[in-house]
């Protein structure tokens, strides 16, 4: 017996969030869409702005990346009748079909999330494809969904290629060599952007060859964890193979990209109100913007003056202690909530995850910050304004959630050197009275 094969609309309708009229009543009211995606630059959507208007709309993104709308009717039965999801998706891939849409839209590809190495095995003999399938099986487990997604980002980026059909026992130096060359000479590629050309070794500045050294260095990490799972499950003769394979040095730059306290205030006053206090939380514990969206107020004064943070993407559990005004801070994100409720969220009342990228940016932009900075940079100018003020290493680190002061010491020890220039300057003991004194000389 034959089963019948789904339809596109049933796969796309158990997918989509609010292709049901239940779910789609059910939609906070809010300024602009919700959106899903069919495609690359392709979205339906439910605009939902009060209790007159629910409206099915589709939008396309057009070749000079402005996204282009257009409303197909009603999503709710207000008494003349209503749009299903199966007759408003036909109405929005019509309208992406139409020739003046199709000559002005950007090229498009299913948008799916990758689910697995792009890798095919043939034959029996245990390849190197193999032992990478078998090792993102188990970070899937092991991982955070983000740690695990980004893991097969790199692999199928830099690592779909021959390698993936070398049988793990044959393995050799010249493999890792060439997997360096290509890694090095290959511009880094964003989202669903084109292949750029290859740039020779000679002609890429230090900065770049510093973060491509350390792209390499995760794949030679990921190649040394999945041999040894290889190893470990008898498929590999020799642990010798996996316990050679060597990274690249790599000299780590001081980082530069924090901001003084008047920078500070100027960023505040150009945030959101919900913004805002993302921010605040970010500069007085110096948490990722995940850690915080995570906060709940029963980790709030939990046992110490200051916050508990729940264990993120490899970084266990931890406790960061807090400043009066961040104490205080805290307490009053907390006001009218109960322990298991969030202490921060988005304007629309959602978990802030990575929808304060957008913001953040035309903030920054605002009070005129360079357009290079990002929100993380937050987290280095907490750091870099304890160690200005004398806080050691060791303190920082724990605060940050570092297991040692290894990454603190490479990345502001420079700003401690400064800070011991003036403690020395500052505290040394005059042995003359007058430093400009010819006695000095004589």
């Amino acid at each position: 017996m034959t089963l019948p094969v789904p339809s596109t609309h049933a796969v796309n309708e158990r997918s989509c969030p609010f292709a049901a009229p239940r779910t789609i009543a059910e939609l906070p009211f809010r300024e602009t869409p919700y959106w899903w995606s069919i495609a690359t630059s392709r979205h339906l959507g439910i605009y939902r702005p009060h209790a007159g208007v629910c409206t099915w709309t589709a939008r396309y993104l057009s070749r000079d990346k402005l996204y282009k709308q257009r409303a197909l009717g009603p999503a709710l039965d207000a008494g003349q009748g209503a749009l299903q999801f199966e007759a408003a998706l036909d109405l929005a891939e019509a309208w992406f079909a139409a020739p003046d849409v199709a000559d002005k839209a950007h090229a498009t590809r299913p948008a799916e999330r990758m689910s697995g190495v792009s890798f095919c095995p043939i034959g029996d003999l245990y390849t190197v494809g193999h032992a990478l399938a078998d090792y993102t099986a188990w970070t899937k487990i092991a991982h955070s969904p983000g740690g695990h997604y980004n893991m097969l980002a790199l692999i199928n980026h830099h690592l779909a290629d021959e390698l993936l059909f070398v049988p793990v026992n044959d393995i050799v130096p010249h493999h890792l060599r060439r997997l360096a060359h290509r890694v090095l000479e290959r511009p880094p590629k964003f989202g669903f952007q084109r292949e750029r050309p290859k740039v020779r070794l000679c002609d890429l500045t230090s900065e770049d060859l510093r973060r491509r050294k350390r792209t390499f260095n995760s794949l030679v990490t990921i190649l040394r964890m999945a041999l040894r799972l290889a190893w470990e499950n008898g498929h590999l003769e020799a642990e010798r193979t996996w316990r050679c394979l060597r990274r690249l040095p790599v000299n780590h730059t001081p980082r530069r990209d924090f901001l003084d306290r008047t920078q500070c205030r100027r960023l505040l006053d150009a945030c959101s109100p919900a913004l805002r206090r993302l921010v605040m939380a970010a500069l007085y514990t110096g948490c990722r913007v995940g850690e915080l969206g995570q906060l709940r107020v029963e980790d709030v004064a939990y046992q110490i003056y200051g916050l508990r943070i729940p264990a993120f993407k490899r970084s266990p559990a931890r406790f960061v202690f807090l400043p009066d005004e961040g104490m205080a801070f805290f307490q009053r994100c907390c006001l009218d909530k109960v322990p298991k409720d969030h202490v921060l969220l988005s304007e629309s009342g959602k978990v802030w995850r990575r929808q304060h990228a957008g913001p953040f940016r035309l903030a920054a932009a605002r009070a005129g910050l360079p357009p290079t900075f990002v929100f993380h940079g937050l987290r280095h100018t907490y750091a870099s304004d304890l160690i200005c003020h004398g806080v050691p290493l060791e303190v920082v680190a724990r605060q940050l959630g570092h297991a040692d002061t290894r990454t603190v010491a490479s990345t502001y020890g420079h700003l401690a050197e400064r800070y011991r220039e003036e403690m020395i300057r500052s505290r040394f003991s005059a042995l003359v009275d007058d430093p400009a004194g010819p006695e000095l000389i004589q």
